[in-house]
């Protein structure tokens, strides 16, 4: 059992190492061709709108609603049930979504003007409407992925649903390079990649059928929408959709806010956060998704202690690489940025600002790695409204956090305020788990204190090569192999250190 998770976590974490480089060499692509000026602006809140959705409807359904009950079915009933069960709510999903995107279209004015107040009556805005009216049918593509990756993943397959999201980053890239530099069939770089968001949208789906007819699982319609499960499921949803609409409410509060901030904020935000997303996409969200599945098996079975060291061994995991991540990433954010984006359209000074910003998030990076599992554990339980009511009332520090620290340090403090209300919410998380019996060892506390020392020690060891400042003039031989050697001595010393310390099971 422990060489299949870890096998599978592996294949994940690989997969997504590989779609996380893929998604930097995107955004390396966008601030390119976008910089972090008004059309970037533009792009982002476009962009936003149907990730929004897609949290809401395709991550927050597959995770809270569908895996449970699937695997429940699939335990108790059979697969013949359970695969029964999986078309009527895929049929359902594409029915309901399909309204969705033909409404949003429709009124796509007033959602840009919801997100980006700070944006009407300038010509930000009129791009901004242009480019969500391209991508939001997105959200209908990537909700069927989502179910279809749930059912592979409860079969026991991870590589295909782990290797979607390298489909879309590749369209991503390849799109405005082909049709906008190469051949200028689109008219600006921001319709390119807005149009190689839906192709690939396409694709992702198209890479699950080989496993699919592999595992001889017959994908189709079906309208029995009567089952007492898809009930469970779509009562579950609405929970879901509370769920993850507090998070993106979060992000709509940030997104909202810089709207009014100086230009390129709304950038800023964005580029910082997506490579806070590199490390967690490889470790957190890989152990998180392999452990989803085994944690929803064990609550079927009624196994607190088996889900209580599940729940351990996967925080665990995640804390073993996110917690260098984060002190790595708060050191190293200079460097890190410039050398990534300063060329074509974006500036040396743009990359200091979206620095701060990083810097903001990485420091709770470890915080939003732990909160993922631990909201795992009581998706698994389908106890998911416990973490709805922890999830709002954070939000509403995070807005009062945003507030008070906007005035000062601007975007940053949007980032700052985020980070405060996650490390809050993980806290608060572990709590309400231990009252539900599910106990963390004692030994994880004492590896992670070991992790945050190791850490530490780390940045004192790469402190002499950010003294040189090789970043500043930007990507060359020298500066590559400095950062290079940066991030080489800091992972070669941290995992010395927790050697020296006595965490000598690195592979368990």
């Amino acid at each position: 059992m422990k060489k299949t998770f870890n096998k599978n976590i592996a294949t994940v974490s690989s997969l997504t190492g590989i779609s996380r480089v893929l998604g930097l060499i995107r955004d390396v692509v966008i601030a390119w061709l976008l910089g972090a000026g008004p059309l970037a602006d533009a792009f982002f809140v476009a962009f936003r709108i149907p990730n929004m959705l897609r949290r809401l409807s395709a991550e927050g359904a597959s995770n809270v609603a569908f895996i449970p009950v699937f695997n429940e079915t699939l335990e108790k009933e059979g697969l013949a049930r359970a695969m029964a069960m999986a078309r009527s709510v895929i049929t359902l999903m594409l029915l309901v979504l399909g309204v969705i995107v033909v409404i949003g279209e429709f009124i796509a004015p007033l959602i840009v003007g919801i997100i980006a107040p700070g944006f009407l009556h300038t010509p930000t805005f009129d791009m901004a409407l242009h480019l969500t009216r391209i991508m939001f049918p997105y959200i209908l593509l990537v909700s069927i992925l989502a179910l279809i990756a749930g059912v592979l993943n409860s079969l026991g397959h991870f590589a295909a649903p782990a290797a979607a999201p390298i489909v879309l980053n590749i369209f991503m890239i390849a799109t405005p390079i082909i049709f906008y530099k190469y051949i200028p069939f689109l008219k600006s770089p921001a319709d390119a990649i807005a149009w190689g968001v839906i192709t690939g949208g396409l694709f992702q789906i198209a890479l699950q059928i080989p496993p699919l007819k592999r595992l001889k699982v017959n994908i189709r319609l079906s309208f029995r929408f009567k089952d007492p499960r898809i009930i469970q499921i779509a009562k579950l949803m609405g929970v879901a959709a509370l769920v993850a609409s507090v998070y993106q409410i979060n992000v709509l509060v940030g997104t909202l806010l810089a709207s009014f901030l100086p230009r390129g904020s709304i950038s800023f935000l964005y580029y910082a956060n997506r490579l806070i997303e590199l490390p967690l996409g490889v470790f957190a969200f890989a152990v998180g998704n392999v452990m989803l599945p085994a944690m929803s098996q064990a609550s079927a079975k009624m196994n607190i202690s088996e889900m209580s060291s599940l729940t351990g061994k996967s925080i665990n995991a995640v804390l073993l690489f996110t917690i260098p991540a984060s002190i790595g990433i708060f050191v190293l954010a200079d460097p890190i940025i410039t050398l990534l984006f300063v060329r074509g359209n974006f500036s040396y000074q743009e990359a200091l600002s979206t620095a701060q910003a990083l810097r903001m998030y990485a420091i709770g990076l470890w915080a939003i790695g732990a909160s993922r599992i631990l909201t795992q554990a009581f998706y698994a339980m389908q106890q998911a409204n416990t973490a709805v009511r922890v999830a709002w009332a954070t939000l509403g520090l995070n807005v009062v956090f945003c507030l008070i620290l906007m005035p000062s340090m601007k975007h940053s403090g949007i980032a700052l305020a985020s980070t405060i209300s996650i490390i809050i919410q993980t806290i608060i998380l572990l709590f309400l788990l231990s009252k539900k019996g599910m106990i963390i060892s004692s030994i994880y506390y004492l590896y992670c204190t070991k992790m945050v020392i190791s850490g530490a020690l780390m940045a004192l060891c790469i402190y002499p090569l950010l003294r040189t400042r090789f970043w500043v003039h930007g990507l060359n031989t020298h500066s590559l192999l400095m950062l290079g050697a940066s991030i080489g001595i800091g992972a070669a010393s941290y995992f010395a250190l927790l050697w020296i310390t006595g965490i000598r099971q690195i592979k368990d």
